[in-house]
């Protein structure tokens, strides 16, 4: 996949944070830092880091990954809560009043709106780190 301007300075970025905590020297930045610049692709940039510890910011994309799932899985226990109720009230109102399309539309529109949401939470994120 080819680099673009941000992912080489995301990468110079990185190996600035390395040679700060004394992984690196200034020679061996240089070189690394000449490599990332001139890199085309992804690969390019991986070879320059090649070496290095993966920094804690990645630890914090993992923690915010699990948040992520245990926040969907809350929401989505709730979602089914919550449709089951929904499903309730719809037979005691059609019980009760029988069917008119305003109120089956209105359930309907109650029940999508939900749903579409979660839906769209369930996705995963565009965008990736790829350091």
């Amino acid at each position: 996949m080819v680099a673009g301007d941000r992912d080489r300075e995301r990468a110079v970025a990185l190996l600035r944070e390395h040679f700060v905590d004394g992984r690196l020297t200034v020679e061996q930045l240089g070189r690394r830092v000449e490599r990332v610049l001139a890199a085309r692709s992804h690969w390019q940039i991986g070879i320059a880091l090649i070496g290095l510890p993966v920094l804690p910011d990645a630890t914090r994309s993992a923690t915010r990954s699990l948040a992520r799932g245990a926040l969907l899985a809350v929401l989505t226990a709730a979602y089914v809560v919550f449709s089951f109720t929904l499903l309730a009230v719809l037979g005691l109102v059609l019980l009760l009043h029988g069917a008119s399309n305003a109120t089956m539309l209105g359930f309907l529109v109650l029940w999508l709106v939900p749903t579409w949401l979660l839906t769209r939470l369930w996705r995963r994120p565009r965008y990736r780190q790829r350091w």
